[in-house]
């Protein structure tokens, strides 16, 4: 027979070990809730971190990569979305044509905390959204390829020809459409060189009344690639001309910096090297072809093929008879006001 008193103290048990379990259940739901926050505060700031620095290195390798790869092109603006250890940036670029800009292309890329990149181009010609036309003149002398048009602006793309390859007698001459245009236009030109020159023998050739904006660089250290070839129906296939998306240089800087120089290329390649980013093996393939067995390349090492003027169409017009011009294509035209 259990005696009052011992009644009494189950009951004291009961109510202290159902208290200790409600507190053992309070700190526990406490601690998950303080871990949880914890958790939670750490993955955004990790991700905040992680992702803001992929952003800065993706955004420096578009930016220096754009110093040698985008004639009398510049990056306007970037616009960032952070996602979960990702992002997206998109890109707006912008011409300089006689001091009057005009709107370009939107460039957009995605890039990833651990490294990877994906890109795209809206509304231009930087991969694969120009307009081809073929032109009545081009299309009567059975051109191999078309006229392109970006495709937001409408405006002309640019076009370049190496010196020294064939192009089976299919190239572009522009300079007699500038007779045809108001004088006062302003015109954007792509000239392409007869052969190589420095930068000194480009800057006392050039009219004085037109503007240099970008040069053309030689950094074709593949150039069996260019030469004629069979194709696959027994004919034989010709170089086609370069766009602007797939040539490399340098130019001005604007609106501060006008005054170039060819070391300004060497200094934009060593940057790009140093970055270490998705452009790597570009720089090093431009770099090793520029230095040969040197220990580095040098401003004598660089050397023109062509170029990027700008001026009224009356003044472009100085190019006509230059022994130096072996094809000019016309790029962007805008009115002057």
């Amino acid at each position: 027979m259990t005696a009052p008193w011992e009644k009494q103290d189950d009951k004291n048990l009961t109510r202290l070990l159902k208290k200790a379990k409600r507190r053992t259940l309070l700190r526990n739901t406490l601690i998950s809730l303080v871990v949880t926050m914890v958790v939670l505060v750490g993955g955004v700031i990790g991700n905040a971190h992680l992702t803001g620095r992929a952003f800065n290195k993706a955004w420096n390798d578009e930016i220096i990569y754009q110093e040698i790869s985008s004639p009398n092109k510049y990056y306007l603006g970037v616009v960032a979305r952070q996602g979960f250890l990702s992002g997206f940036m998109e890109m707006t670029s912008y011409k300089i044509v006689g001091g009057v800009p005009i709107p370009w292309t939107t460039r957009e890329t995605s890039y990833k905390a651990l490294g990877f990149f994906s890109f795209a181009s809206i509304g231009g010609s930087a991969y694969g959204d120009s307009i081809p036309v073929s032109e009545p003149v081009m299309k009567q002398e059975k051109y191999e390829y078309y006229r392109q048009y970006n495709g937001a602006t409408g405006q002309r793309e640019l076009a370049f020809y190496i010196p020294g390859v064939n192009y089976n007698g299919k190239v572009l001459n522009d300079l007699p459409e500038l007779s045809r245009m108001e004088p006062e236009k302003l015109v954007e030109m792509a000239v392409s060189f007869d052969k190589k020159y420095s930068l000194e023998e480009v800057q006392a050739m050039l009219p004085k009344q037109i503007t240099p904006m970008w040069y053309w660089v030689d950094t074709y250290d593949k150039p069996a690639f260019f030469e004629p070839h069979k194709d696959g129906n027994g004919g034989i296939s010709y170089a086609l001309p370069q766009s602007s998306s797939y040539i490399f240089g340098f130019g001005v800087r604007p609106p501060d910096y006008p005054e170039v120089k060819a070391q300004d290329f060497i200094t934009s390649l060593e940057n790009g090297l140093a970055q270490k980013g998705r452009y790597q093996w570009e720089y090093e393939r431009i770099y090793n072809y520029l230095k040969k067995d040197k220990a580095a390349p040098d401003a004598g090492d660089v050397r023109l093929l062509g170029v990027v003027v700008t001026g009224t169409a009356q003044e472009l017009q100085s190019l006509k008879g230059k022994s130096y011009v072996a094809a000019a294509v016309l790029g962007a035209v805008v009115d002057k006001y």
